[in-house]
């Protein structure tokens, strides 16, 4: 064991995915999430390896919230010999089961269709792929299958739910407490009071930190004082003139242009943060009356479970939704708002005619209902597909939204792009450069180091120059598997 606290990162070290990170000490071992790596086939059978640590020696796991980057690998404790704690928001807590349930089904399913051949299918033909990123996107080999339903089970009963600021002793001279990062409901940045000989040494991960503005969770808090910051640099390469937008007008007119167009528009929606962002905003143009005989049709079981879980914490929503509440209207329901639980009902809306709106799982576009959607209104020139968020580079998502697609194969049908594409900005569930500065000067005092992870290399060189420029002087990009001390 370190005598002085020392930091290793087994994910998200200059990539986006697979958050994972070891914080030791003299006398305690405390694992900071164990997500998966995500993308291509080579990085999905990463996560069959389990990172070089003793699982049976932690002293406990610490999650920061329900996105799969970032507790996908939770199910795999019980294998490993972890049989302690999981330690999470409230919220957090009560979605891991859910999440941890469904991902263990997927895999499985996914499993059975690679072998029988019928996996989903989601390609651009026209123009013809970069061959070198068909060829990362081709699978050979099994998906792995990480953990069942029964490890699901088991790893959901080692879960604990702590509120937010409160202290909690979590090993021998360490103490943690969670604070509200904004970026889903029960997103969490963590703060560890280390000791170590005579020294006590603050530690916080900021975990995702959601933007500030209009959305539907409260306004989240600044980081608090710390020695050292480990700090996600999502959008460090996002220009400071990158586009924005005012998410209500540009809703209002995607609303507008189905009424007068008699389009049915498919928003490929991720389940967890961004499903509850949009169908909040449609619940506000709703109460005005701007949805007046367009339907919307919420297409994700998870997404609807995520709602039901936002209404049970209203102290964590925005002034805007809990004003929404005060007045008897819910800011996640509203008429003409229907949801849809089967595949049964999915297939039928996604041959319905008229105006309307579906928001279909998954967000990137390569396996879930939005593939029938857009299967169906692809190829038909009063579809509309909207894009509101980050694309996979190289998917089928990202030839559509930036407007490369001319023709594609969905499950076997190859289709002409007829349908308009756009593209919304400003929904991010990740706070910009300027904002993430902003949290962490919100401490009063600069911390003494910042170590920047979940970033491509461009985007953390361009965090850390804004990081640099707001008075840190050390300003870390760790590489993966080797200890930090920081004591």
């Amino acid at each position: 064991m370190p005598s002085q606290p020392t930091l290793t990162f087994f994910g998200a070290a200059g990539e986006v995915t697979g958050s994972c990170t070891l914080l030791e000490t003299e006398h305690a071992r405390i694992l900071v999430d164990f997500g998966l790596f995500q993308g291509s086939p080579a990085q999905e059978l990463r996560n069959v390896d389990a990172p070089p640590i003793d699982f049976r020696r932690l002293d406990a796991v610490v999650c920061t919230h329900a996105h799969i980057d970032h507790c996908g690998r939770l199910g795999m404790l019980p294998r490993l010999g972890f049989d302690r704690v999981i330690l999470c928001t409230e919220p957090t807590a009560e979605l891991l089961p859910m999440v941890l349930k469904s991902s263990a089904n997927l895999q499985k399913v996914r499993l059975t269709e690679h072998r029988d051949g019928t996996g989903p299918e989601a390609v651009v033909v026209d123009p013809p792929p970069d061959p070198a990123i068909a060829a990362a996107m081709e699978r050979f080999e099994d998906p792995p299958v990480l953990y069942g339903a029964g490890d699901a089970e088991r790893t959901a009963r080692m879960v604990v739910g702590i509120p937010y600021g409160a202290w909690r002793d979590v090993a021998s001279g360490v103490r943690m407490r969670l604070h509200d990062a904004g970026h889903v409901i029960g997103s969490a940045s963590v703060e560890f009071e280390v000791k170590h000989g005579p020294s006590r040494t603050r530690i916080v991960f900021s975990g995702d930190v959601g933007p500030t503005g209009d959305g539907y969770l409260a306004e989240r808090g600044r980081c608090p004082d710390a020695d050292v910051v480990i700090m996600e640099s999502t959008t460090g390469a996002r220009p400071d003139d990158a586009p924005s937008s005012d998410i209500a007008s540009e809703l209002r007119r995607v609303v507008e242009d189905c009424r007068h167009g008699s389009r049915t528009a498919v928003m490929p929606t991720f389940s967890v943060g961004r499903g509850q962002l949009i169908v909040h905003h449609l619940a506000r143009l709703a109460h005005e009356g701007v949805l007046e005989g367009v339907p919307v049709y919420l297409d994700s079981p998870m997404a609807i479970r995520a709602s039901e879980l936002c209404r049970r914490h209203p102290s964590l929503l925005s002034e805007a939704a809990r004003g929404m509440s005060g007045a008897g209207r819910s800011p996640f329901e509203f008429d003409g708002l229907h949801c849809l639980w089967s595949r049964k009902h999915s297939m039928r809306v996604a041959g319905r005619t008229g105006a309307g709106i579906v928001l279909a799982g998954s967000g990137f576009c390569d396996a879930g209902p939005v593939l029938h959607h857009l299967e169906q209104r692809l190829g038909d020139d009063r579809g509309l597909v909207v894009f509101t968020g980050y694309v996979l580079p190289g998917s089928l998502a990202e030839a559509l939204a930036e407007g490369r697609a001319r023709r594609v194969r969905i499950n076997g049908t190859e289709i002409d792009v007829r349908a308009r594409v756009r593209r919304l900005h400003g929904l991010s569930g990740h706070a910009d450069p300027g904002q993430m500065v902003d949290w962490i000067a919100g401490g009063g005092r600069a911390p003494s180091m910042v170590m920047l992870n979940h970033g491509d290399p461009v985007a953390r060189e361009g965090m850390r120059a804004r990081v640099q420029r707001a008075g840190v002087s050390c300003v870390d990009t760790p590489a993966p598997l080797t200890p930090i001390a920081v004591g």
